[in-house]
């Protein structure tokens, strides 16, 4: 790799900019004499903010652009953030590598409550992601859910104009943006299990680029990648997207694996959980069977409602 411009498609984003320039010092440390040459792109995902990800195609709006320009050799490798990234790959691309995951768990954000058993009855949470909603109106019935796009500064942004109480956000974005100061309460795993993949930067390539997924598997922390796969496993299986709030989170301890999943109606009315523990090896076989799991204990019906209100909305 010596003396070659490495090209890397990012998200034109803060968080994403910041997520690569953390990947460009990774690569740097190890390949010293690699030339870097970002290719900022701006993505449908980010351009249309008015509407949720449930209702105009999902999370792979984030990632669709970034695709075309490794297909379109325009760029080596694709820099995402994993909660972002389909389970299913486009085919001639593939997941090269995972880094090291940071703080997976969400985190409440609110200028005048520590917690979310101190918000008072009836305050307006902002947040779009069913998987959160679904968990908070569980919890918290009386809560008012309302929607919120835009980038994590956009959103702390309308929480400042007092659109809001309180608003709900990935801890490790708040982290990467150096903006810790405005943690509230990071929410524990039992009360808003994450997203799939939340917390963890991926590294995309083209499959056949052999010499391009050697260079970069350097970068795969072996552990992150496990308990990711276990938990694309879960989603996998339920052919989950964003329109289903769905939670998946994997953490590996003395070669061991406990996944948990998640699976519950937009309107908090039905939420199913389960979990497996087995060797950290086995992962992605527990993924599955969690998922098969649930699906005959009545996540199925959950999800084909779910699928009709979807159909009968288009």
């Amino acid at each position: 790799m010596k003396n070659k411009t490495l090209r890397i498609a990012t998200r034109k984003s803060p968080l994403a900019l910041q997520q690569t320039k953390y990947v460009q010092k990774k690569i740097l440390s190890l390949y010293p004499d690699v030339n870097i040459k970002l290719v900022p792109i701006v993505t449908n995902g980010d351009n249309i903010l008015n509407k949720s990800l449930s209702k105009i195609g999902g999370k792979g709006l984030f990632i669709k652009e970034l695709e075309i320009a490794l297909l379109e050799n325009k760029a080596d490798i694709a820099i995402h953030s994993m909660k972002d990234l389909p389970v299913n790959i486009t085919k001639e691309l593939c997941l090269v590598s995972v880094c090291k995951r940071g703080n997976p768990l969400d985190t409440l954000v609110s200028n005048h409550y520590n917690s979310i058993n101190q918000l008072p009855q009836g305050a307006k949470i902002g947040t779009s992601s069913l998987r959160r909603q679904c968990q908070l109106i569980t919890y918290r019935p009386d809560l008012i859910i309302l929607p919120l796009r835009g980038n994590i500064e956009t959103r702390i942004a309308k929480l400042d104009q007092g659109k809001y109480d309180a608003i709900i956000l990935a801890t490790e974005g708040l982290n990467r943006l150096k903006l810790q100061n405005r943690i509230t309460q990071i929410i524990p795993a039992e009360l808003s299990l994450p997203s799939c993949g939340q917390g963890a930067i991926g590294i995309q390539s083209r499959i056949h680029d052999k010499k391009m997924i050697f260079f970069l598997s350097r970068l795969n922390h072996i552990n992150s990648f496990i308990e990711i796969n276990a938990e694309r496993a879960f989603c996998r299986k339920l052919n989950a997207g964003c329109h289903i709030p769905i939670g998946s989170y994997a953490i590996i301890k003395k070669n061991q694996i406990w996944l948990r999943g998640l699976v519950g109606s937009p309107n908090g009315e039905t939420i199913l959980k389960g979990e497996k523990i087995g060797r950290y090896n086995t992962g992605e076989k527990m993924g599955y069977s969690l998922a098969k799991e649930l699906l005959q204990n009545g996540a199925q019906n959950i999800l084909n409602n779910i699928f009709l209100q979807q159909f009968n909305y288009i």
